[in-house]
């Protein structure tokens, strides 16, 4: 979402508009959130963040490190997978061009053919490279990497209890906040909110209430 302003308008009423939808209207829907609506919840999620860890440390943990390494052991299976794929992949362009070649020297296939088959053999097998490069890099900084919940527990005791939220509060705690559309079908308009915090620790989601004077979490 980005942030909408306009002249003369009031702080209340400054609001996050969808960008999807900016950008590709068949794809979502003009929805939005007030900026002080929005600012309350995560507020509010992350006080009881950091009541939830001082008050139970040890359960928060271990519901954490379980979502970190299912997320991580998830993607990773993916990645090595993808990676063993295009390994195979190249190897089979490599016999491809080397049968390509000698077509051409016996004279079974064209100059012409050669040099159009061959370069498509190339390209494909160019950006094949590109991709085994990156995979390996994940795969390995993934395998290497120590326990996340850790680093984002580090952050958390920094903090009693948060007041007014800063750049530097919102990037140390949240990876991402996923507003939904309202659903207006019961006569009110209630949004989902997702807040996403670091390293896959942990999901909140608040079903909201949001109108023209304020909002009530249902």
């Amino acid at each position: 979402m980005y942030l909408s302003r306009r002249k003369n308008e009031r702080p209340e009423q400054e609001h996050m508009r969808c960008s999807t939808y900016a950008k590709e209207q068949d794809k979502c829907s003009v929805h939005y959130i007030r900026t002080c609506v929005l600012n309350e919840i995560v507020l509010g999620e992350l006080n009881k963040l950091l009541t939830m860890v001082r008050d139970n440390e040890d359960e928060f943990i271990q519901t954490a490190m379980s979502n970190s390494v299912q997320r991580k052991s998830s993607e990773l299976t993916k990645a090595k997978k993808t990676l063993k794929q295009a390994q195979k992949r190249i190897a089979e362009l490599d016999k491809l061009f080397t049968r390509l070649y000698e077509d051409n020297v016996l004279g079974r296939l064209s100059d012409e053919r050669f040099t159009m088959m061959s370069a498509g053999y190339e390209e494909e097998q160019t950006k094949l490279k590109a991709t085994v490069a990156e995979l390996t890099a994940f795969v390995e900084t993934a395998e290497q990497k120590s326990s996340d919940v850790t680093t984002f527990l580090k952050v958390v005791h920094k903090y009693e209890h948060i007041d007014q939220l800063t750049p530097e509060i919102m990037h140390e705690l949240v990876d991402k906040i996923v507003v939904h559309e309202p659903d207006k079908s019961s006569g009110k308009r209630v949004q989902d909110i997702e807040i996403h915090f670091r390293f896959d620790v942990a999901v909140s989601t608040i079903s909201v209430e949001t109108g023209k004077y304020g909002k009530k979490v249902a």
